[in-house]
């Protein structure tokens, strides 16, 4: 069988916004502006021809063995060389066989087609096995011009070959020639001359078209009806759409010429079109292709079932996908040298290009061949005679080793605002290709700040220097990002990680099961299967439809169908992690059920349900897994409570108990994992699941997707989360923070009498108040503050005779206010470390009813205060409040923090 074996496209990554050219130059050509919808792909400053068709042809070679080739074909109407052949470059940059013949295809744009023609009768004759048939075009034209919109730069490859791994049979084709010109460029011309569109349209394209196409069909044996996708250039839009009616094929068949997404590709867009169809084909799917130049070239193919089996790649999905949007008119000008810049005396360093050392080393600069030790297998570039590794140092022992395709990270990178760049800053640094070896590199199609240290990137084949003077251009090998690689760093990653999460076969549970999974997660997947009320004797299709849905998308998972409403469900949940995974990392207790009823008709079999599968569940799989978690030195676990148990809702008292006790649950547990780095958070969900399906009415229920809610699980399941102990509300794309606040405190009663119930009816107001309310962060720090009222406002202290007030002032007196009739049973050491310009060390020892001040630090301290020195004056004095300085950071306590209320109590501020 003959035919297509493998394709490839490239289309450069810059795309001038059609409108930028009119917002330009409307002024002067305000008909443009018809044309000025969608983008025009252009090259950058250095890509052209031969540069687009080297990453094409690379393209076009993934998965094939490239040393079976026997010719290469390049066509196009702008080549950097008349009298070198550029074919002959792309072999050398390609690394291919010397054996090949190298033939450059010119004079038309339809030298694309009229080249895979003659590859395809080559192979036919049997003189030729395997062809790479590849066409690129970089046209030129003078600026605010029609043609300067319709045009774009592109290149595409086919291989051709004869056997079992041809994934598009030639059916036949057809030919016409014809000495027509709607435009020409003399040789020694710069732009085409160009003929009334008019002309072009009657009597070009819309003539010379449907002719060669019907003869390709009537040839191939097939009818218009049987053709799946219709492949012809034509620029004028109004026209490709009457070739097509003439023809009699509907507009589902007829690929579209491009024009938002990249614009005509001259030679090459046949070929470009061709490999978009070829991107969606099917097994059975007829493809007719012409190619318009001085007549016309058509040719039929039909898909086999090979296709499915080509080795991924970009083809052109992947290519036009890959872009930058590029609004700045002047920029293109210069890039295309239709402006003439200075670019200042660092540019004027000698380019001529020694043909002698590009001879001897075309491989390293044209290939970038490196080489690989014979002795150790340790990689290098470019190749020595000594090998680089210290521990073999081996002499001449290395064989050649290709680096285009070869995967690397940057190692070290600069952004050089002084070195003579096109678009400045030149950026450069050093790669690191995977399995070894190293180069500094240029880099190309980037952004400054896209670039940083362990960014993937690949080898692309540009133009390094012009030598204008002899017309001679220096191509070398440069480093570009991954497409995607950028956004992809920046994504928050699960790798190495592993989450438990309960209830996960569907709803919320099985959305946070995919998202981590796609992140690189590997997920215990617990689901008992039963009803929504508990009910039933429990399914496995629901965890297992979610593993394997992980599966499909090349993620790891595992089922588990254990109850999580029993410790040794609990226990075996977890145990499942760690016989698939080996660890645990993220446990996010989402498992619940629903059983409502008013609070009178509430029976004890219903409270007890919804308890023991949301709070016992909760505390069945978090005590297990939270000793792993500890050992290891990190955890993120999650509980899941309600705007229910938040805020209430009405026949939902044992579920709104059991979520407001998570809650609890998590307020704890939070202060025993912060040494541990587990940061335990709650999430309180609005989704659409089947608890919520038959209380929600249906028109925000349809608008209330998990996928709204599972950002925020993300994050808090992630490394990056910092926060813990906080309550996160999340539902339809809005989030915010729920918070426990306390008011302050009034004190009632003096000394040791307590209050009346009047004081307390006389006070009610200011008890009742939430005015300056705060968040308390454990029992500890909420009784210090209830004990702590805010103090009446004190005038500053007037600083002593011999000037302010020092904390070592403080410490010299601070025996003198010591209380001993209230240190009775006290047995405490306070440690004082205060910073600043007048700070220093102290530590004041209260046993037996009496107090020694001593400088510097104590041997075992109950509790430390630690202030700043300003700050320590300013509480002492009483224009800082305590609990404003400790809520505030200005006052740290470590260790016993109650202990260190007896300060109030012990000593008498003077």
């Amino acid at each position: 069988m003959i035919g297509i074996t493998s394709y490839g496209a490239y289309i450069p990554r810059l795309r001038l916004d059609r409108m930028a050219i009119f917002q330009s130059m409307g002024w002067f050509a305000p008909a443009i502006m018809v044309v000025a919808q969608g983008e025009r792909s252009m090259c950058n400053w250095d890509e052209d021809a031969l540069t687009m068709a080297v990453s094409a042809s690379q393209d076009c070679l993934k998965g094939m063995d490239k040393s079976k080739l026997d010719a290469v074909y390049l066509a196009s109407t702008t080549l950097p060389f008349s009298d070198r052949q550029n074919a002959g470059v792309i072999k050398e940059a390609l690394n291919l066989s010397d054996g090949l013949l190298a033939t450059d295809v010119v004079g038309s744009q339809k030298a694309g087609t009229s080249a895979l023609i003659t590859a395809l009768d080559a192979v036919s004759g049997g003189n030729k096995k395997n062809i790479l048939v590849t066409a690129s075009d970089k046209r030129e034209t003078k600026g605010a011009y029609f043609y300067e919109m319709w045009f774009g730069d592109g290149a595409a490859s086919m291989a051709v070959g004869n056997g079992d791994d041809v994934i598009a049979e030639f059916l036949g084709s057809y030919s016409e020639s014809h000495d027509f010109n709607d435009h020409y460029r003399g040789a020694s011309n710069r732009f085409d001359y160009v003929w009334e569109e008019r002309w072009a349209r009657d009597m070009g394209y819309s003539n010379f078209i449907p002719k060669a196409i019907t003869g390709a069909m009537e040839k191939a044996g097939v009818a218009i009806g049987d053709v799946s996708k219709l492949i012809y250039p034509c620029f004028f839009g109004a026209e490709h759409k009457k070739i097509a009616k003439k023809l009699g094929a509907t507009p589902e068949q007829v690929i579209g010429n491009l024009h938002k997404e990249c614009g005509e590709c001259g030679v090459a867009h046949p070929f470009v079109m061709l490999a978009s169809a070829l991107d969606g084909a099917k097994a059975g799917d007829i493809i007719v292709v012409a190619g318009y130049g001085h007549g016309v070239d058509a040719l039929v193919f039909k898909v086999t079932d090979k296709i499915a089996d080509l080795a991924e790649r970009d083809g052109f999905a992947g290519t036009i996908a890959n872009k930058k949007i590029v609004d700045n008119y002047a920029k293109y000008l210069i890039f295309r040298g239709l402006l003439e810049n200075e670019m200042g005396i660092r540019a004027e360093a000698e380019t001529q290009t020694a043909m002698t050392v590009l001879w001897r080393k075309r491989k390293m600069l044209l290939g970038l061949v490196g080489g690989k030790c014979r002795e150790c297998g340790t990689k290098q570039f470019p190749k020595q005679d000594i090998c680089v590794n210290p521990e073999c140092g081996a002499f001449y022992s290395q064989d050649e080793q290709e680096f285009i395709d070869t995967p690397a990270k940057v190692k070290t990178f600069t952004a050089d605002m002084l070195s003579v760049s096109f678009e400045p800053p030149n950026k450069y640094g050093l790669i690191q290709f995977e399995g070894g070896g190293r180069m500094m590199a240029d880099f190309t199609d980037c952004d400054q700040e896209e670039i940083r240290v362990g960014l993937p990137m690949k080898m692309v084949f540009r133009l390094r220097c012009w030598d204008k003077d002899r017309g001679f251009r220096n191509y070398f090998w440069k480093a570009t990002p991954v497409p995607g690689a950028a956004a992809e760093m920046d994504k928050i990653n699960f790798n190495d990680r592993v989450a438990v999460i309960t209830g996960a076969g569907g709803g919320l549970g099985r959305t946070y099961a995919l998202e981590l999974a796609s992140r690189g997660c590997k997920v215990v997947v617990n689901d008992l299967g039963g009803a929504r009320d508990g009910s039933g004797g429990g399914s496995a299709s629901p965890a297992d439809n979610v593993v394997e849905e992980i599966k499909k998308m090349g993620g790891e998972a595992v089922a588990n169908y254990d109850n999580v409403a029993t410790p040794e469900g609990g226990a075996a949940i977890i145990q499942s992690a760690i016989d698939a995974f080996g660890r645990i990392d993220i446990v996010i207790n989402n498992a619940g059920i629903l059983r409502d009823k008013s609070f009178l008709k509430m029976e004890p079999e219903n409270w007890n349900a919804v308890m023991a599968v949301h709070l016992h569940g909760a505390y069945n799989v978090t005590k297990p897994a939270f000793s792993i978690m500890k050992q290891q030195g990190f955890g993120r676990i999650i509980m899941t409570t309600s705007a229910a148990g938040l805020y209430g809702n009405f026949g939902q008292t044992n579920y709104s108990a059991a979520k407001m006790a998570l809650v609890g649950f998590m307020n704890t547990l939070k202060l025993e994992g912060a040494k541990y780095n587990i940061k335990v958070n709650t999430v309180a969900p609005l989704a659409a699941s089947r608890l919520t399906e038959d209380i929600m009415p249906p028109e925000i229920f349809a608008k209330m997707k998990p996928e709204f809610v599972s950002p925020m699980v993300l994050y808090l399941a992630s490394e990056d989360c910092k926060e813990s102990g906080q309550i996160f509300n999340a539902g339809m794309g809005y989030f915010n923070r729920a918070a426990v606040m306390t008011g302050p405190s009034v004190q009632l009663g003096e000394g040791d009498t307590p209050p009346t119930l009047e004081d307390i009816a006389d006070n009610w107001e200011a008890i009742n108040s939430m005015e300056g309310a705060k968040e308390l962060n454990d029992l500890n720090t909420a009784m210090f503050d209830m004990l702590s009222p805010p103090a009446p406002a004190a005038e500053a202290a007037a600083p002593a005779a011999g000037g302010e007030i020092k904390p070592a002032d403080i410490f010299a007196g601070m025996a003198d206010t010591f209380n001993a009739d209230k240190a009775e049973g006290v047995d405490v050491v306070f440690q004082f470390n205060i910073s600043g310009g007048n700070g220093g060390e102290w530590n004041v020892t209260v046993k037996d009813k009496t107090c020694t001040v001593a400088e510097g630090k104590a041997g075992k301290a109950t509790c430390t205060i630690i202030m700043e020195d300003a700050d320590f004056v300013g509480m002492i004095s009483g224009t800082l409040n305590p609990m404003t300085a400790f809520n505030s950071g200005k006052l740290k306590i470590e260790g016993d923090v109650m202990k260190s209320q007896l300060i109030d109590k012990l000593f008498t501020a003077k």
